[in-house]
């Protein structure tokens, strides 16, 4: 029996032709969990631009530091709600720290910065076995007192026979790259060159061979600088070009202008660019941000170790949480499992106070419970078109994801694709009521109705106009009761 695939209904013979192949639906992508950050001091070590971080992420390779240390104290704390923290880490200048040895290998730090001071390298030569055309030497490199990579290269005696039996030629360099240095044997400034002339056919060779195979080396890197730091320049490109949920200027002390600029740059991709994006920013001075898409954060926490965490840090907590919160969900009374107490504490006058200048509080229940008072933004002036509803974290992460699948559809399956004629808008909606319904379904919105949506041309051929009613669900926060005594 005949088979294989096909491309047009003209098979001779009897049999069964199957094309496997996707369903042409285009993968729609989310935001969720990740968190832009903005690098406040220099780290000393890492790559220009961002860094994406996760739990799990090897933070001494990728920062230069421990994700317990000082300098990533919000990276830490956020990762404890965000799933990925995408880390700017901008900087223009400084130096990469080396050590060289002429003729023999030249050692570069893998980035810029004082970081890379703190790497030493080590060549330990194997014993030499009499008659052997090779030498085995390990290449260890240690960050700190830790050994982070270790390989072993073959080196060939200086004759032609040694070197074609180690598989190189005359013009090979052996090198060693890891996620902290490369390496790279044999630098052939002319005087080197020039001084082993004569010495063998391979001069390179011989310096490589007796200036790593005599004795163990041990070398430190220096001159290693940091830049300067350059987040607050070029953030706009970043904030406009990265793909995630919340983006928090947590870490800076509120001195710094990056708050209001942060702020202002998610009003205007929000409103002018459609990039339905959120901030979270700390703020203990009482700015009014009065804004559905910005959240500020007032006090602290303290952990279970004794840890104070201040509001400059907490709010890189809240931030990771609200990057991960979904639009059927509420982060009101969200417990921190490792926190005991808020810090300050907050009383009751305080605390309503707060809520109603629309920030972010921690609070202590009994049982030395910290959970986020309500979850709120710093929409504090209501008007018809922005009513209270939009101060609600949770109702604005539900119009936000209406809009940002609404774009991705559009754009992925229909623009440019679609005659904009009935037949092509009726596609269009029926795509979204399909998609609204499955909300509805999810406790997203409620009491949805396909007459609550209608498509017409707009005023150009290639527009379309669509008008669409939802109704957000909320989640319960308040509990009246009249308990009536017979």
């Amino acid at each position: 029996m005949a088979g294989g695939t096909w491309r047009m209904q003209n098979k001779v013979r009897p049999g069964v032709y199957i094309n496997v192949k996707g369903d042409g639906k285009p993968v729609l992508t989310t935001p969720l969990g990740r968190l832009l950050m903005f690098q406040n001091k220099p780290l000393g070590w890492g790559k220009k631009g961002i860094i994406e971080l996760k739990a799990t992420s090897d933070f001494t390779a990728l920062t230069g530091h421990k994700n317990t240390d000082e300098v990533l104290a919000p990276v830490h704390e956020a990762l404890k709600g965000a799933e990925t923290v995408l880390l700017l880490n901008d900087f223009t200048g400084g130096a990469k720290s080396t050590a060289t040895k002429t003729g023999v290998y030249t050692v570069n730090a893998k980035y810029e910065g004082e970081q890379g001071n703190n790497i030493s390298v080590s060549f330990v030569p194997s014993p030499l076995v009499d008659g052997a055309n090779t030498q085995d030497v390990t290449v260890t490199t240690i960050f700190d007192t830790k050994q982070v990579d270790q390989v072993k290269i073959t080196l060939p005696k200086a004759s032609a026979d040694a070197i074609a039996k180690a598989g190189l030629t005359k013009e090979d360099q052996l090198e060693v790259h890891n996620d902290y240095v490369d390496i790279t044997f044999g630098t052939t400034p002319a005087e080197v060159t020039s001084e082993l002339n004569g010495k063998g056919e391979y001069p390179l060779y011989t310096a490589i061979y007796n200036g790593l195979t005599q004795s163990a080396t041990n070398v430190t890197l220096a001159g290693g600088t940091n830049g300067t730091n350059k987040v607050v320049d070029d953030m706009h490109d970043y904030l406009e070009n990265e793909y995630y949920a919340v983006a928090t200027t947590a870490g800076w002390e509120e001195s710094s202008n990056i708050h209001k600029l942060l702020a202002e740059e998610i009003k205007l991709l929000r409103e002018n660019v459609g990039i339905k994006v959120r901030a979270v920013i700390p703020n203990t001075t009482g700015v009014a941000y009065n804004y559905e898409g910005v959240s500020t954060v007032l006090n602290g926490y303290v952990l279970n170790d004794g840890t104070v965490i201040s509001p400059n840090i907490a709010a890189a907590r809240f931030a990771g949480m609200s990057a991960s919160a979904t639009p059927d969900q509420a982060l009101t009374y969200t417990q921190l499992d490792d926190a005991v107490e808020a810090s300050p504490k907050l009383n009751n006058d305080k605390t309503i106070e707060a809520l109603n200048a629309g920030q972010i509080v921690f609070t202590t229940l009994a049982g030395s419970r910290v959970v986020i008072e309500q979850d709120i933004n710093s929409l504090t002036k209501f008007t018809s078109e922005k009513s209270k509803d939009f101060s609600k974290n949770r109702i604005i992460r539900t119009l936000d994801e209406i809009c940002t699948n609404t774009t991705q559809t559009f754009e992925t399956s229909f623009l440019g694709k679609v005659s904009n004629n009935e037949y092509g808008r009726d596609l269009f909606k029926a795509n979204r009521v399909s998609y609204l319904s499955g909300l509805e379904s999810q406790n997203v919105i409620r009491d949805f109705d396909p007459s609550d949506l209608s498509l017409a041309q707009g005023n150009d051929k290639d527009a379309v106009l669509m008008n669409l009613y939802v109704t957000p669900v909320d989640s319960m926060e308040k509990l009246y009761v009249n308990l009536i005594v017979r």
